[in-house]
């Protein structure tokens, strides 16, 4: 019963990892491009471990709207530096939400749950193909 789980826990987070891929490239090939730059390093203090860094990027868009972005994510060693230059893809109904393009800004979470996914289905299917291939030796072998 769990290798069943597993399986078919492992199909739907692969489902959605490349419904997440495939709702990013759409994102990305229908979006405007604005460079920029990091601008400030916002210091994140936790309670248990050494302060984190988040980046905070301005861009101006074709339009002249500046955008001022910051990460989600935060890191110690920051992983920008104030003055690295960025580019920003926004739809243009709504500059405000779109993302720094980088191979982890835009698919982090396809990767992520791919991650998670194939141990899944390699362990669950690899079950029933395992019990499938012993019952047709046992078969053979008895008969």
């Amino acid at each position: 019963m769990e290798y069943q789980i597993a399986f078919i826990v492992g199909i739907i987070l692969l489902a959605l990892s490349l419904f997440l891929v495939y709702k990013n490239v759409v994102f990305l090939k229908n979006s405007e491009r604005a460079k920029g730059e990091v601008v400030e390093l916002k210091k994140i203090h936790r309670s248990t471990s050494k302060p984190t860094f988040k980046p905070v990027f301005k861009f101006v868009t074709k339009d002249g709207k500046v955008i001022e972005h910051t990460s989600i994510s935060s890191s110690n060693p920051p992983s920008w530096k104030v003055g690295e230059k960025a580019v920003y893809a926004y739809k243009i109904e709504n500059p405000s939400k779109g993302k720094v393009v980088t191979f982890f800004g835009v698919f982090g979470w396809s990767v992520a749950l791919a991650c998670i996914a194939l141990p899944m289905l390699v362990i669950g299917g690899g079950y029933y193909l395992s019990q499938s291939m012993l019952n047709t030796i046992f078969d053979n072998l008895y008969h």
